[in-house]
């Protein structure tokens, strides 16, 4: 391997850089990039051979078996952009597509275990940095020159769908800050540094790239969060088909070692549905079929993957990393698998499908239907503008289960669910995502654990609508 310390020549007057002038300041500040290149291709060709055994290849020849039964019609999608979508070419200069790193975090990054070539020497997080103090972080920001007043509106949302449920706060930068994210609209895609870097740092985002959706994303790395399937464990939830990556970015399935697994999760399970979590088709050739597939026992999830906004274990996870209830002088009693809430320490942050101080009662904005029997139910949601969301409980009596099926999905048939979709969580415990629709799939039906099911249904800016059976069952 090439010397990595021969390759970290760089500033941090990088962090701050246009994302479409990333490589030519690269260059600029003394960085190898062609050096960089080489490694990664190195990486690339190492995971190819990692998955390449036959172990793998028979498990993901099932798999697609498996997805080619269960899948919507080829041809009948409607694309949806992701940031990795809008990166296109300039996520070979990124970490896992979207992120910027440092000097250091590039060496962790590209030093791997000799032992397990596949798997990074140390895991990431031991060169990410916090925003300070611990328990109350504040982060100041600012916007680059010719960022769009009309647009600013979006960055603040954001930030304040984060504030509601984190001890996170975000204040507009003075001069005397010297530590500052400043968001960036003269980009060509969209990307974060990770955790705080010191100085200027920036949050790159394209035209495409402004959406509370993707802006709440971006920001959750600029707290420092990686995505899920780089975790020590994701090899026990889901295979990677290397035979649809595009070529030259394999590298970014990459996983931490297992040795840091417990420093690096905070005890969170790992979670297809995560926010966090790449969508099934992340760096796909043929954008019909996954790169990522869901293993037989979660199978379920396989079109459930990444978010369009933080779940439970999502917000968590950065109330953990920022040791936000340290703070609180008080403890407080949660019911349904709620915890204290990382925002108020005076109340509970609930699962989906709970609300009141202690997570006691169902949101006041749910709609409640009773079953006595069969049904059908049909779930419609958005104005055509903006984003909106509505919760649906089903409820059968006591001692009851309810199957459901989903008859048909929308007007319109999306190849992602990360900005339209319907979620259906059968479990009584909803801190986990549940499995989502934005196309008419065949894994059906679902059946419920308890009385009691969630239907969630959201959109960014279209109208979506579905149509549901539910029976009731023993």
């Amino acid at each position: 391997m090439l010397s990595l310390l021969s390759l970290f020549l760089l500033s941090t007057s990088i962090l701050g850089s246009p994302l479409g002038d990333y490589e030519k300041e690269l260059k600029k500040e003394g960085l190898n990039v062609e050096n960089i290149h080489k490694l990664l291709k190195e990486e690339s060709k190492e995971v190819e051979e990692e998955f390449g055994n036959k172990e793998a290849q028979a498990e993901i020849k099932k798999l697609r078996t498996l997805y080619a039964s269960t899948c919507p019609a080829n041809g009948t999608l409607q694309e949806v952009k992701t940031e990795l979508v809008i990166n296109g070419e300039l996520a070979k200069d990124l970490f896992e597509g979207d992120i910027v790193l440092t000097p250091e975090q590039w060496k962790i990054a590209l030093e791997k275990d000799p032992e397990n070539p596949m798997q990074r020497r140390q895991a990431l997080t031991q060169a990410i940095q916090m925003w300070q103090p611990m328990g109350a972080p504040v982060i100041p920001y600012t916007y680059e020159p010719g960022f769009p007043a009309d647009k600013k509106q979006i960055i603040l949302e954001s930030q304040r769908y984060w504030e509601l449920r984190t001890c996170v706060r975000f204040r507009p930068a003075t001069s005397a800050d010297r530590n500052v994210v400043s968001y960036n609209h003269n980009s060509g895609g969209c990307s974060s540094s990770v955790g705080m870097n010191g100085g200027k740092q920036t949050i790159n985002l394209a035209p495409g790239c402004m959406s509370v959706t993707i802006v709440a994303h971006e920001i959750s790395h600029a707290f420092g969060t990686l995505h899920v399937q780089s975790r020590s464990d994701r090899d026990q939830y889901v295979q990677i088909d290397t035979a649809n990556i595009q070529k030259g970015l394999e590298h970014n399935f990459m996983r931490d070692p297992p040795y840091y697994g417990a420093l690096s999760t905070y005890g969170i399970p790992y979670e297809l549905g995560s926010m966090q979590h790449y969508s099934e088709k992340a760096f796909a050739i043929d954008r019909n079929r996954p790169t990522i597939y869901a293993k037989t026992a979660y199978s379920q999830y396989q079109y459930s993957m990444e978010a369009p906004r933080a779940t439970f274990y999502d917000t968590l996870l950065i109330n953990k990393m920022y040791k936000c209830n340290d703070r609180c002088q008080n403890r407080i009693s949660c019911q349904n698998n709620g915890v204290q809430d990382g925002s108020d320490c005076n109340k509970c942050f609930c699962p989906r499908g709970w609300a009141g101080t202690n997570c006691e009662k169902r949101p006041a904005d749910a709609q409640i239907v009773n079953l006595n029997g069969s049904d059908k139910l049909r779930v419609e949601v958005g104005d055509g503008v903006n984003y909106r969301e509505k919760l649906y409980i089903i409820q059968a009596p006591v001692g009851k289960r309810i199957q459901a099926t989903v008859n048909r999905v929308g007007d319109r048939q999306w190849n992602d669910c990360r900005f339209i979709g319907m979620e259906i969580v059968p479990t009584k415990d909803t801190r986990n995502s549940g499995f989502r629709f934005c196309a008419n799939s065949r894994i059906q039906p679902i059946t419920s654990d308890s009385n009691t099911m969630l239907v969630w249904v959201y959109t960014d800016n279209q109208r979506f609508n579905a149509e549901i059976s539910f029976t009731i069952g023993n």
